[in-house]
């Protein structure tokens, strides 16, 4: 029996994203393409498993409500706009009315943002197209294993994003952009509110000043409309992004650990179950992990889950998240305290941080039900970000062995411990 994982177990992890961005190409949520990528990671957990011990879960989701979302709300933005600057210019059309008018198109974009981005609320989906889509789920057990009495979680997903438009073209820009953007989410409601303060109290000074005027147009507003009509590129089809980092590379790898524990199952703690999860559509605001949590929710409980996930192997130092959701989810003091001692355990390189602004990882919908649950993101910002995140460079070149490796070590000292 060897002691740890090989290169040759992190080369069976990359031939597998180069097989499935060769043979199927970029996977956006619910795309066709999207199932084709689950059906050969089905494929190879099943070579493993057995069919018998690998399960498919369809789910609903609508896509369009996800980062598709900002074009909307860059829409809501220049109704709300054009709103403003309309006041006292519309004959029979009373000032009150566009003002209160202006203000709610205004809000909108930021009350969008805070429910499907921040809190993970569904908030569009009853209203847009939806689609299908899938979470792939292999399941092992040591050989004999009676009763579980704990759940070991390792995942990925295997869905792909839509491309980040500026980021392609503007490089480092990009933050500006992003930056701008969120400047005019909060300026234009801001301007807004003034010019009704003002019709209420009576005050055209105070109406001015709520006006936009051209200073105010040139920088936020009009640069925060045209950035959100273009923010991002879908492509046809599964999309322009393969998406070999972000994230089959997680997949890919958590495929792998299934393929060595099988042969060595003695690194399997007693009463335990391994779960190997591939999410479907994480890109549409973390749909397939949560339709999970809330499907298994009574079970997770009660085995004592333990859940880590992986997100964008690209780097050969270990990000260890403590938090997610742009920081403001708390992560599992106790996974993180394990996923750590794992890394020293396996002599990996690693540090532990907080999850930053644009950090959202299938790890927020268990620790938002009480579960125990972090994210390694084994990934350089900004340097990795700028040259391939959200775009169609995102190619099985961008991955090398050594973070590969690096995460199997990591995952099969964490495995072995039973997630302690």
């Amino acid at each position: 029996m060897p002691e740890t994982v090989t290169n040759e177990d992190a080369e069976y992890a990359l031939n597998l994203v180069r097989a499935i961005c060769t043979e199927v190409g970029p996977g956006l949520p619910g795309s066709s393409q999207e199932r084709e990528r689950a059906a050969m990671l089905r494929k190879e957990l099943v070579s493993h498993l057995g069919a018998g011990n690998v399960a498919v879960e369809e789910f609903t989701l609508a896509p369009a409500a996800a980062l598709p979302s900002v074009t909307v709300n860059a829409v809501l933005l220049l109704i709300a706009a054009l709103l403003n600057l309309s006041i006292g210019r519309l004959a029979g059309i009373s000032t009150w009315l566009t003002s209160i008018a202006a203000v709610t198109f205004s809000i909108i974009p930021l009350v969008l943002f805070a429910f499907q981005f921040v809190l993970g609320v569904a908030l569009l989906d009853p209203f847009l197209k939806k689609k299908q889509s899938l979470n792939l789920i292999g399941t092992l057990r040591k050989p004999g294993t009676g009763s579980v009495k704990r759940l070991l979680i390792l995942s990925g997903h295997h869905d792909s994003a839509w491309e980040f438009t500026w980021l392609r073209l503007l490089r480092y820009g990009f933050f500006i952009c992003t930056a701008t953007l969120f400047i005019g989410y909060i300026a234009m409601p801001a301007m807004s509110i003034v010019q009704l303060a003002g019709v209420i109290s009576g005050n055209a000074g105070a109406v001015r000043l709520g006006t936009l005027g051209w200073a105010v147009l040139a920088y936020p507003i009009a640069p925060s409309i045209i950035i959100g009509l273009f923010f991002t590129s879908g492509g046809k089809n599964g999309g322009n992004v393969p998406g070999a980092v972000d994230n089959l590379s997680a997949s890919a790898l958590a495929v792998a650990m299934c393929r060595f524990l099988v042969r060595n199952p003695a690194f399997i703690p007693d009463h335990t179950e391994i779960r190997f999860i591939s999410f479907g559509s994480e890109e549409a605001g973390l749909r397939g992990s949560r339709n999970y949590v809330r499907r298994h929710l009574d079970e997770l409980r009660r085995l004592d889950v333990r859940m880590l996930n992986i997100e964008m192997v690209a780097h050969p130092e270990m990000a260890i998240l403590t938090s997610d959701s742009n920081g403001t989810v708390k992560l599992s003091p106790e996974m993180v305290s394990s996923a750590v001692a794992a890394a020293e355990r396996a002599g990996v390189p690693f540090t532990v941080k907080a999850g930053s602004i644009g950090t959202i990882t299938d790890a927020v919908p268990f620790s938002q039900s009480g579960l125990k649950a972090t994210t390694l993101n084994p990934f350089k910002f900004p340097q990795q970000w700028v040259a391939f995140y959200h775009q169609r460079s995102d190619g099985p070149e961008m991955l090398t062995l050594e973070p590969l490796l690096n995460v199997l070590k990591l995952t099969l000292e964490w495995v072995r411990s039973g997630g302690e």
